[in-house]
């Protein structure tokens, strides 16, 4: 389109000392942006689920803000006549919103579950459905900080002073705040604060900025501007490079978000998966970001951008094909080094945490960094369309973003693996790189020159599919940082080291399989078949994990006055639903998050009674939580086993607001069943989870798997009506549920009695005074990481035995 001189209304120009100002409030602006964005997400995964679709959907509706809003921003804010006092209003906006959002969610929770019971939409409607909620919630307050850039940039480009990198340093000051904001969120606030309090903080800082930048906007003496400026899109030398230039952003996102998303699955196995190892990786990702822009930001030369883009991409290319290799190392790396300087505290595996992390993410993000902001900088270099390039630019960047998270989610990683994803995103750098490729004219005929670079290019990605290495699936799924943690703390009975993986006869890997929301993995260690998610064993085929399995499900076949139908959460090898079948229940529905664990319970056919071939049995796969609320059913029995209860996502099973949906899905002499571990957790952290249980349930008793001075696992069985062991005589009677029990050494009623512990007359005065365990605070989340060193077992041995 040819671009033509109009005027506009003129816009204040800012003098030095307040481009500074605006520089350190976006700081803190991208501070409160990251603490909203893993708040909101945590809120939202409490309503619509933890399942991938539910989180990348809350995903896709926060960056679609964010592109809505820069590209509006863009459009519009070259006719703003006092952009810096419109950034402030935007600041103030956002503070309001988050002020209201625990009402918003509040109201959508109960929308949510009107929708699911009234209508019965089926899942894909049901999915629109959440994806339209989630849009509703997060529109405004993503639309307006979409905006920040872009208002801000016109700001910068009317100042005095300015050049082609300020916008380029603005963004870095954003990722810089993004650094502290996910440092300060994850390790300060959230533990200290709990979420609700962490938003008025969030939103307090807001406003803050909000209300310095409106006041320095109206204490600047500068005239406005009155040069004439082209307001039209484009003219036809900007059109002509700007394919070139969107589509580099387009790239930049969906590779940054690609790499982010498969990196995370990956650390997750060597690093652990708690609300801390999380935050490390999220901070030191946007370390490398914003060391990438700061970078670019202090160039000099800015007519070379093009061949710099080309240079760029192919290193990028480069480091991302070579974090192959260094994910085969850094599992034994991390063991071997924790055991050669023998850690003993949790700063000390913090550390270790760091260390690994960076040598994977900190490389290939410093140079993914570079990307975005050379854009920038060329928009910046076309100063009468500056501006609108600025917020095209970032909007396009988002939806990469948006289709990287998508397409990683749902479709790379699930149907292909984190390897494959990796060669992707190295691949589409190479393209990039080649599409950089611009041979000079004095070198001959260019279409013949820029034919050649493209068939390189494209060998180099089929080389690349070739020669990449296979990944060390064994090392892996041995779980790096757990495995450390069980052998230098001792945190359980019988700990061995014995964190070599391998591929002879006594450790042999039998499945590895990436699914939607973890990684599931099936090992065979000697004579024992484990089932590990996310390197975290979860459970086996061990005389240890057996008999908790088998009486998880049993207890409450022993205890409830009614076995009309059964709800189980969690199939993982199938062994407790499989034992709940061995018994009169009439039904069993039983609800698992991470459809992979499915495939491998075939492993454990020969000790599950494999319940799927029940026609009994009803599997759904769904998050707990929104089963739980959405459901008009009522149950005379739930089994509660998720994994540990620190880990991020299970630890949203273990709070007073989940047990309290538990208790509301119970027939009115139903039983809810939960497993707790009594290893790694510190006793205090115990007296925590019992005591939110017993906050709930007005009657209780409490079952040590094994007995006396034996067990390491908890059965804690929950009613709203007085409970007993009335039933023992009568229940034993049934042949199925005798030969249940039988298998883990329960033959009569004196052995089914030893391990009972107490009931909430002594349970309640144990855990009074003891910390609630709720969604805001989440306590047992962020607590129990820190505790890895306590004197856990012995402890919280002699605590409950003395409960007898």
């Amino acid at each position: 389109m040819a671009e033509t001189d109009t005027p506009r209304q003129p816009s204040v120009a800012y003098a030095q000392p307040t481009i500074l100002l605006i520089g350190l409030c976006f700081i803190f602006s991208g501070a409160t942006g990251l603490i909203y964005e893993v708040l909101w997400a945590r809120m939202l995964g409490l309503v619509f689920g933890a399942t991938t679709l539910a989180v990348s959907t809350v995903l896709a509706a926060f960056m679609g803000g964010l592109a809505l809003g820069s590209a509006l921003a863009g459009k519009l804010g070259s006719r703003i006549k006092r952009p810096l006092s419109s950034y402030g209003w935007l600041e103030i906006g956002i503070a309001v919103y988050a002020i209201l959002v625990p009402f918003l969610f509040h109201w959508v929770d109960n929308l949510y579950a009107i929708v699911w019971q009234h209508f019965h939409p089926g899942f894909f409607a049901f999915s629109l459905w959440r994806f339209g909620l989630s849009c509703l919630l997060l529109l405004v307050p993503t639309t307006l900080m979409g905006a920040t850039l872009p208002v801000l940039s016109a700001a910068l480009l009317n100042s005095s002073g300015h050049d082609s990198s300020s916008v380029t340093r603005l963004y870095a000051c954003n990722l810089a705040g993004a650094i502290i904001g996910t440092l300060a969120a994850g390790f300060i606030l959230l533990p200290l604060l709990g979420i609700h309090t962490t938003i008025l903080v969030a939103a307090c800082i807001n406003t803050i900025i909000g209300l310095t930048a409106v006041f320095a906007d109206r204490r600047n003496t500068n005239q406005p501007s009155t040069t004439a400026t082209r307001t039209d899109d484009a003219s036809p030398v900007i059109e002509k490079a700007q394919a070139f230039w969107l589509v580099a952003a387009l790239a930049s996102g969906f590779v940054t978000i690609s790499t982010q998303v498969a990196w995370t699955r990956i650390l997750s196995m060597v690093i652990g998966s708690s609300t801390y190892a999380f935050s490390i990786v999220v901070a030191l990702f946007l370390v490398g970001l914003a060391g990438g822009a700061w970078i670019i930001g202090r160039m000099k030369q800015t007519t070379q951008l093009r061949t710099t883009m080309l240079k760029v991409e192919a290193i990028t290319a480069v480091s991302l094909f070579l974090s192959l290799f260094v994910i085969n190392i850094i599992p034994s790396l991390l063991v071997n080094l924790g055991l050669r300087l023998q850690i003993s505290s949790w700063f000390g595996l913090l550390m270790l945490q760091i260390m690994a992390s960076a040598l994977l993410v900190l490389l290939p993000a410093l140079l993914m960094g570079m990307v975005m902001p050379l854009v920038l900088m060329w928009a910046s270099n076309h100063k009468a369309n500056a501006v609108a390039l600025v917020g095209r630019s970032y909007a396009i960047n988002t939806v990469g973003a948006i289709a990287g998270a998508f397409i990683t989610g749902f479709i790379l990683i699930p149907k292909t693996s984190t390897k494959l994803t990796l060669i992707i995103a190295s691949a589409v750098c190479l393209l990039m790189a080649g599409y950089a490729y611009e041979p000079p004219a004095s070198l001959g005929d260019v279409a013949l020159r820029k034919a050649m670079s493209v068939g390189l290019t494209a060998a180099l990605v089929v080389v690349l599919l070739f020669i990449a290495p296979p990944m060390k699936l064994g090392d892996l799924s041995i779980g790096a940082y757990d495995s450390l943690i069980r052998v230098l703390a001792q945190s359980r009975d019988g700990i061995k080291d014995d964190t070599k993986a391998g591929g002879d006869d006594t450790h042999r890997l039998l499945m590895y399989q990436e699914g939607p929301t973890s990684t599931v993995s099936v090992r065979k260690d000697q004579d024992t078949i484990s089932m590990a998610i996310n390197g975290r064993t979860n459970a086996s085929d061990s005389v240890f994990d057996m008999p908790t399995q088998v009486m998880l499900a049993q207890v409450p076949m022993l205890v409830a006055p009614k076995l009309g139908n059964g709800l189980v959460i969690g199939f993982a090898t199938g062994v407790s639903v499989g034992a709940m079948l061995q018994s009169p229940i009439a039904s069993v529905t039983c609800v698992e998050l991470e459809p992979a664990t499915i495939n491998g319970s075939h492993f454990f056919d020969h000790v599950n009674n494999q319940p799927l071939k029940d026609p009994r049995t009803s599997l759904v796969i769904d998050d707990a939580r929104t089963y739980l609320r959405v459901t008009p059913n009522r149950y005379d029995v739930i089994v509660s086993e998720p994994s540990h209860p620190w880990v991020p996502g299970v630890a949203n099973l273990f709070t007073r607001e989940f047990f309290e949906m538990g208790r509301s899905r119970l027939s009115d002499e139903g039983v809810f069943v939960q497993w707790l571990q009594i290893y790694q957790l510190s006793t205090e952290s115990l007296r925590s989870v019992l005591a939110t249980y017993q906050s709930v349930f007005p009657h209780v008793m409490v079952f040590r798997v094994g007995g006396a001075g034996k067990g390491k696992d908890l059965i804690l069985v929950g009613s709203n009506q007085p409970l007993s062991l009335k039933y023992l005589t009568e229940r034993l009677a049934d042949p199925r549920i005798a030969k249940e029990l039988a298998r883990v050494n329960l033959n009569n009623e004196d052995d089914v009695r030893t391990w009972y512990v107490c009931d909430e007359t002594k349970l309640a005065p144990a855990v009074a005074g003891a910390m609630i365990n709720t969604d805001d605070n989440m306590h047992i989340e962020t607590t129990v990481p820190k505790e890895a060193f306590k004197p856990l077992m012995q402890s919280n041995a002699e605590w409950i035995d003395r409960l007898r």
